[in-house]
C-alpha cells in the first residue's frame, strides 16, 4: 500500500497503489522541512538508529505482514518488543507526553487459519512486549491499557490432566473411540469429515507443527470471530475507570481523559 504497482525506480519494490504515488517518498520530503527523518527496513537497521538525533522514524519490514515469531527468514525482522522498545525511547523525549498503540496482529491472523500453537506463541511475543513496556515507562504518569477488539472461536474442550500439553490430542472420544485435541475451533479452514460420516483420525497428525491447523468443527475458508466480552487490564492513572462492563467504544475515551487529549484537554 505504501508503493506504486509500476514503479518508475525498480528499486523501489512493486506495491499496489495504482496513483503511482511512493508514500515512503512522500514522507521523506514531508519529514525533511521538520528534522532528521530516518527510514529502516531490517532489524540490524533500526537497532542501529541513533535515537538521540531522530526526530522521525518509519519502519516497513515486509512487503506484506510480518513474519510470524515461528516462522523461517524471521531474523532478519525486528520482535515486536524490539519494535515497542524503540518506539518508546523515540517518544519518552517528548516532555509533554506520548500515546502509544502498539498492536499483536498476528495472533488474529494465525486463529483465522486454525492456527493454534501459532497463535498462542504469538500471544507470548505480546506478553513479551508488554512486559518491557512495563520496565520502561513510570506508572505514576503513564496509562497502560491491554486489550482486544474481539475473541475468536477456539475453545478449550474436554478433561484433561494437570500438567496435559495444552497442544496435545490424547484425549479420546467415547462415541467414535478417535483421539481429539484439547484445543479447537467452531470454524475454519481445518474441518474434515470423510465420507463414512466420521472424524478424522489424528493420531499420527504433528501437534508440535507450528502450521498444524488445529481441528475445526464448521468448514469455512477463514476462522471467524468470536461473541464474548474480552478482557481489559490497566495499570497507571484512572485504571480504575476500566473496570466492570462496559462497551469497547468506552475505552478511548478513558485514555483521552487521562491523557487530557481532546475535548479532555479543559478538565479541571
Amino acid at each position: 500500500k505504501f508503493l506504486p504497482a509500476n514503479p518508475i525506480n525498480p528499486s523501489w519494490g512493486e506495491g499496489e497503489r495504482r496513483d503511482e504515488r511512493n508514500l515512503v517518498m512522500d514522507w521523506h520530503r514531508d519529514k525533511a522541512y521538520r528534522g532528521k527523518a530516518h527510514y529502516v527496513t531490517s532489524r540490524k537497521q533500526l537497532l542501529d538508529v541513533d535515537i538521540k538525533h531522530t526526530d522521525y522514524l518509519l519502519g516497513l519490514f515486509q512487503p506484506y505482514h510480518m513474519l510470524y515469531h515461528l516462522e523461517e527468514g524471521n531474523d532478519e525482522q525486528p520482535t515486536l518488543t524490539e519494535m515497542t522498545e524503540v518506539a518508546i525511547r523515540m517518544l519518552q523525549k517528548n516532555k509533554q507526553g506520548f500515546y502509544l498503540f502498539v498492536e499483536g496482529g498476528r495472533i488474529d491472523q494465525a486463529h483465522h487459519k486454525n492456527y493454534a500453537r501459532m497463535a498462542l506463541d504469538e500471544t507470548v511475543e505480546f506478553h513479551k512486549a508488554i512486559e518491557r513496556a512495563l520496565e520502561m515507562i513510570d506508572e505514576k504518569d503513564t496509562l497502560v491499557v491491554v486489550t482486544a477488539d474481539h475473541s475468536h472461536t477456539l475453545n478449550m474442550v474436554g478433561y484433561p490432566l494437570r500438567g496435559d500439553d495444552i497442544l496435545g490430542g490424547d484425549l479420546i472420544s467415547d462415541q467414535d473411540n478417535l483421539p481429539y485435541t484439547t484445543l479447537s475451533y467452531a470454524n475454519g479452514p481445518s474441518a474434515e469429515i470423510n465420507r463414512t460420516g466420521l472424524r478424522r483420525n489424528i493420531s499420527k497428525d504433528d501437534l508440535q507443527d507450528a502450521f498444524y491447523q488445529y481441528p475445526s468443527l464448521v468448514n469455512i475458508d477463514k476462522e471467524t470471530h468470536g461473541g464474548e466480552d474480552v478482557a481489559v487490564f490497566a495499570r497507571g492513572p484512572w485504571a480504575h475507570l476500566l473496570t466492570g462492563n462496559f462497551e469497547q467504544n468506552f475505552i478511548p475515551h478513558v485514555i483521552q481523559f487521562a491523557a487530557r487529549i481532546g475535548p479532555s484537554r479543559k478538565r479541571l
